[in-house]
């Protein structure tokens, strides 16, 4: 992937990339990362007209572009779950509570996830849904301070202090060296209520929402398949991982080989599982039983 900055006035940015086969995409994007005009001689206009890899790669731009035009020009042009700075520092604020912040913060999560496999009785807010469908819970994290407000950028900062790769116990079992992130320190404002989304397995999905704390977007989604929290020594490393296994997401999503730190395979974002699962330019990186052919996006 790669791309260049066109121009820039007072509403909009111009962005041309090149994608992953090669395809000139022609990009205006305003400074809330909308995109105002996409074009490309190479795929059909209408998206039913596509396949479904030419739709990837006409989405991957469009995320590349966001993140291309925020890194450059600092405008906070992707969408705020999708951050991988964001997601670095939450990732830092998590590791760094308390055993009694994390659960006063994340308890109900784990308890929601528990009641499946502990002959608990589910409440879900649809009344077609069954707890063994394919069930999403979710939840929003605010940070402060702002993750983006950092230069370097807060992942680059932590890149250019952890030397470890895909194997390191400070990806795989959360355990981060904190010691050595310095001013690298962020806590946890506020979470949501929890969100449940249900698929029926049939392409129908539909979400409940809970409550928002804050006037304003989160920093992170926390989003979880239903698994047994048991099974994991510790849920709140767990959820270190999964947020590093997210961030792994958003550059593959990208069209980009993730970090290398950030190689290692386990359950990431939603959007990750559904386009690994079904789309063949990406191998099934939410499954740490599945064999990787490459890192690198097709």
């Amino acid at each position: 992937m790669k791309a260049v900055i066109t121009g820039e006035n007072t509403e909009r940015v111009g962005v041309n990339l090149l994608d992953n086969s090669d395809s000139e995409h022609v990009i205006e994007m305003e400074f809330n990362s909308e995109i105002k005009h996409h074009q490309c001689g190479v795929y059909a206009d209408n998206p039913a007209l596509r396949t479904r890899e030419e739709c990837e790669h006409v989405d991957q731009t469009r995320r590349y572009a966001r993140w291309h035009v925020y890194r450059e020009r600092g405008y906070d042009a992707v969408p705020p779950t999708e951050n991988p700075d964001r997601l670095m520092a939450a990732l830092l604020g998590i590791a760094a509570l308390s055993e009694t912040t994390f659960e006063e913060n994340l308890g109900d999560l784990e308890e929601r996830l528990q009641r499946h496999y502990d002959d608990s009785s589910v409440d879900l807010p649809f009344p077609d849904a069954d707890p063994d469908d394919a069930i999403v819970y979710q939840q929003d994290v605010y940070l402060e301070p702002d993750p983006i407000k950092f230069e370097p950028p807060v992942l680059e900062q932590f890149l250019g202090r952890f030397e470890g790769d895909a194997d390191s116990p400070a990806l795989d079992d959360g355990d981060i060296p904190l010691k050595e992130m310095d001013d690298l320190e962020f806590e946890i404002e506020a979470v949501s209520g929890i969100h449940t989304l249900h698929n029926d397995g049939q392409g129908n999905e539909q979400v409940d929402h809970g409550e928002q704390p804050l006037d304003r977007e989160p920093d992170v989604r926390v989003e979880l398949m239903t698994f047994d929290p048991a099974s994991v020594d510790s849920f709140q490393h767990y959820i270190v991982s999964h947020l590093a296994y997210q961030i792994r997401d958003r550059f593959l999503l990208m069209g980009v080989k993730p970090p290398v730190p950030f190689r290692a395979q386990g359950w990431g974002t939603y959007q990750g599982f559904q386009c690994q699962k079904f789309c063949s330019l990406y191998d099934e990186y939410w499954s740490s039983e599945a064999t990787i052919q490459s890192w690198e996006p097709w």
